[in-house]
């Protein structure tokens, strides 16, 4: 008779994991126990060697890939930790599981297309969107075959959920449903990452680039995601018979968008339901305030716990210039770090910042990007009276198209971020888009420097502007190093592309350094929606984590819940 412990580490909860291994408590041959500390989901049993080898096998099986999973292994144990108890698992979302998915979910299953069908093991069943209740197979392939007819068709849900053939008129980056992802590799440039985040059991949006010279796609950039209820799942069996590889679709209920940053899974920013607190960490230490607010979500502290839901109003009890110092604190709460510490905070909603702790945890905001100007004449008009004059009357000279595209820019407040400087960018290297907005033009950037080969590229110049309170970007410096390179040699615009994410990786990385002769840095925290722009992670987690830390909340959004909850830990007084 052995011990036996298995156990999977995730940087999260995850409910389905809680509520399997509520399931084997009830096996009918082991004495099993169940347990969850310090993020470790773990079930043990004692037995003889053939039935542990059955039930590792039935593990294997039933615990799905989640996003949230670091870690798992088993081990032999001389004593158990865990309980009979069942652990709470109230939060499970997910209608399907492997058991049951085969049976509605294969077209040779004599139960194909039966989305009301009951499961055992996931009780998916009782999960159904209270629209898809009474949902046929007859009526799913008359959804399937409105929209092989009209292009266009609806999915019942809270709100209807649009499918469609061809790109949808809507602001923001494309969203495909991947029907067939068995053409995936084929289309789109995937890491092994991917798909298995891909067919998570969370099932996130994942963005990814199109091969070059795609006949279909010809955005830079897409949002991907598998089927994530019932529903789906079967619509897009039904459509991956007709020959249906993918769809555009839009709707009110959309997987959460993921970024991989430091080798693991993050929410970019995710809605918190007031029923469903988010639980922060279990030993929080006493923040100063017991309860803060950022962009509608509500930060409560108590008894060491620390929980967020949605609040009730939509104001807020921190500005924008406080998101950076709030992002630290926040990101010092996993890693204990709490001086000695910076956050490189660059968001497409807040003001881009580097903020740091020192010893005494006196914060000290270091550098702020600008706000650049809204309209392309004004773009310009600055451009054109700074000391880079002279290129910008060659490149007016020799890209009148794109000089004309410049003066017709509009760009969407806020413009105190990247992604409004990769718009502008991307107008000087003539990049085409479909439209002139800043989300199609920074799209159009990251993708093209995506599409680089190899690690080498101009350096592009971001020079620092000192104000009285703190350091700023010469940003008219940095749009004339990119023109002087462009008029230089107009052959490779991903290499230029690439050079704006990697010089400025490289200038972060020398700021940085800076810093640490000055106050000392132990860690860098990284923060923030524009941290989805893999290209500017990768080169900056290479170019500064070969000499610090670099950290990331994975408990928390990269730009969302972390912000209420560092508010929590701000050294100001609540209105």
């Amino acid at each position: 008779m052995k011990n036996i412990r298995f156990e999977f580490t995730c940087s999260r909860q995850v409910p389905l994991y809680a509520h399997l291994c509520n399931q084997y408590l009830n096996h009918d041959q082991l004495d099993i126990t169940v347990g969850y500390q310090k993020q470790v989901y773990f079930i043990e049993a004692k037995g003889e060697l053939k039935q542990l080898e059955s039930l590792a096998d039935a593990i294997a099986q039933d615990f799905l890939i989640s996003v949230w999973l670091t870690d798992s292994r088993i081990s032999l144990i001389d004593s158990r930790m865990g309980s009979h108890q069942l652990l709470p698992d109230a939060k499970v979302e997910q209608e399907f599981c492997q058991q049951c998915l085969p049976k509605f979910g294969d077209n040779q299953s004599p139960l194909f297309g039966d989305i009301s069908l009951k499961c055992d093991c996931c009780h998916g069943a009782s999960r159904l969107h209270k629209a898809h209740f009474g949902l046929s197979y007859t009526d799913l392939v008359s959804i399937a075959e409105t929209l092989l007819r009209d292009g266009e068709a609806q999915l019942p849900n809270k709100d209807p959920i649009t499918l469609s053939l061809s790109p949808l008129s809507h602001t923001g980056r494309d969203k495909l449903l991947i029907c067939n992802p068995n053409t995936l590799n084929a289309q789109f440039h995937l890491k092994d990452h991917h798909i298995l985040a891909l067919s998570s059991i969370e099932k996130p949006l994942i963005t990814a680039r199109p091969v070059n010279a795609h006949p279909k796609l010809d955005a830079p950039l897409y949002d991907l995601c598998f089927a994530y209820n019932r529903a789906m799942v079967v619509l897009c069996e039904i459509l991956r018979q007709k020959g249906i590889d993918w769809v555009y679709f839009h709707g009110d209920h959309l997987s959460k968008p993921m970024v991989w940053i430091q080798s693991a899974w993050s929410t970019i920013s995710s809605e918190t339901d007031n029923n469903d607190p988010l639980v922060v960490l279990d030993n929080a230490p006493e923040p100063l305030h017991d309860e803060a607010s950022f962009n509608g979500i509500v930060a409560r502290w108590k008894k060491g716990l620390i929980s967020c839901t949605q609040s009730d109003t939509d104001g807020t009890d921190d500005k924008r210039s406080d998101a950076g110092l709030c992002a630290l604190h926040a990101g010092n709460l996993e890693s204990g770090q709490g001086k000695n510490s910076a956050v490189i905070y660059f968001s497409q909603q807040q003001t881009g910042q580097i903020v740091t702790l020192d010893r005494a945890q006196n914060a000290e905001l270091f550098f702020s990007l600008p706000t650049l100007p809204s309209i392309g004449y004004d773009i310009y008009h600055h451009l054109e009276q700074s000391p880079q004059r002279d290129v910008v009357n060659k490149f007016k000279q020799k890209y009148p198209d794109d000089y004309l595209r410049l003066l017709d820019l509009k760009l969407a407040t806020p413009t105190d971020n990247l992604q409004s400087l990769w718009a502008i960018a991307a107008v000087i290297l003539g990049l085409p888009t479909k439209t002139l907005t800043k989300d199609a033009l920074s799209d159009a950037l990251i993708g093209c420097a995506m599409a680089h080969r190899g690690s080498n590229s101009p350096r592009i110049d971001y020079p620092l502007t000192k104000g009285e309170a703190h350091r700023s970007l010469n940003w008219c410096k940095t749009l004339g190093s990119l023109i002087s390179f462009r008029l230089a040699d107009d052959r490779d615009s991903y290499k230029l592309a690439f050079g704006m994410q990697d010089s400025l990786a490289d200038f972060l990385a020398n700021w940085i350094e800076h810093l640490d002769l000055n106050i000392g840095i132990s860690s860098v925290v990284l923060a923030g929606s524009e941290f989805a722009n893999e290209v500017l992670t990768q080169r900056l987690s290479l170019r500064l984590g070969k000499n610090f830390p670099l950290k990331i909340n994975h408990k928390l959004d990269l730009d969302g819940n972390n912000l209420a909850v560092g508010g929590l830990y701000l050294k100001k007084r609540r209105q």
